[in-house]
């Protein structure tokens, strides 16, 4: 019980301070001397279906991409460009790996920052550098066989144990416009976690610029 509360608290702290940094942007993009000329839409959200590519290592191939949501705040425009803050959120869903070892499901939370290429009004690629936090909870249950095992003695204990795969991520894609405010976006997400350990994430979804 008292695990569960603190894992809360971590993964609320971590929310937080990926909203301080968006605000910090924005009050930042409101000095005159930060800001280039005003676009009408300063804001896009985006849902997208999230794919985890299986490449041999325990986070690709342990959880399965489900669904996400980027949040995006205009900081800066111009005619060729605009640079970007955001914030996104991943659901990844655990597999099934065995008996023993029960992993759980995961968030991912990704604040970042990017320039976007105002190529023209349809077309307009992307790239964001950002700082992602994955963490990976299993329980293991460890049994303790007594010499009879319908005897009340034979029960499992489980272990609660965590993991973190934070790391920064590397993210170019790009967005079609159907109108001035609907749009699709693909875009493909690099987590260079470790020396042999490393994500990539696919996604595909719409937004709305407002």
């Amino acid at each position: 019980m008292f695990l569960n509360i603190f894992n809360f608290f971590i993964l609320k702290k971590k929310i937080i301070l990926s909203l301080v940094l968006l605000v910090t942007f924005k009050f930042y993009s409101q000095d005159p001397k930060a800001t280039g000329s005003n676009k009408e839409n300063k804001y896009s959200v985006s849902i997208h279906y999230t794919g985890n590519l299986r490449n041999n290592n325990f986070v690709s191939d342990n959880y399965n991409g489900i669904a996400g949501i980027d949040a995006k705040y205009n900081l800066y425009s111009n005619a060729d460009l605009s640079i970007q803050a955001g914030l996104g959120l991943d659901y990844f869903k655990a597999r099934e790996i065995g008996y023993q070892l029960d992993l759980k499901n995961s968030l991912m939370i990704n604040p970042n920052i990017g320039i976007v290429l105002e190529v023209n009004k349809v077309f307009k690629p992307f790239f964001n550098l950002g700082y992602s936090f994955f963490t990976a909870k299993y329980t293991i249950q460890q049994s303790y066989v007594f010499i009879n095992p319908s005897d009340p003695g034979f029960n499992t204990i489980p272990n609660t144990l965590k993991y973190n795969f934070d790391s920064l991520s590397i993210n170019p894609g790009f967005r079609l416009f159907m109108d001035k405010n609907l749009y699709f976006q693909t875009d493909y997400k690099y987590l260079p976690i470790k020396s042999n350990i490393n994500a990539h994430l696919i996604s595909i979804g719409f937004g709305l610029s407002f």
